[in-house]
């Protein structure tokens, strides 16, 4: 993780860090021989992140992104973690981890009024 990284902190770059992540390890899910089974699954929760990573891009903060569209591709991934947690890999989990993360620098942007420009 990067060493600057901290979700109290909603920089651009610790926003960039996190969907960089999330979408490394849902994309890299629909990969896995070992998440055949759930393989459409995961594409369409990556769907659903790249319509919020539009969202964020577009109007460059988190907070015009819905809650209830975070909610989802969050109860998606639980979804997900508990269906896969029997074959001992970690990619579910760790994208819970990172939609967890863009929740949280949300959260703290919209408690600071706007994306952090300090690093």
């Amino acid at each position: 993780m990067n060493e600057n990284f901290n979700v109290g902190n909603p920089t651009k770059e610790n926003i960039d860090f996190a969907f960089k992540n999330l979408i490394f390890y849902v994309t890299a899910s629909t990969q896995l021989n070992m998440y055949r089974e759930k393989r459409n699954d995961f594409k369409k929760v990556l769907i659903e992140i790249e319509k919020i990573l539009s969202i964020y891009v577009n109007k460059e903060n988190l907070s015009s992104i819905d809650e209830e569209e975070l909610k989802n591709i969050k109860f998606d991934l639980i979804d997900l973690d508990a269906e896969t947690k029997a074959l001992k890999s970690y990619f579910a989990e760790w994208s819970l981890l990172w939609i967890d993360a863009i929740i949280s620098l949300r959260m703290s942007e919209i408690k600071i009024g706007g994306v952090n420009n300090g690093r």
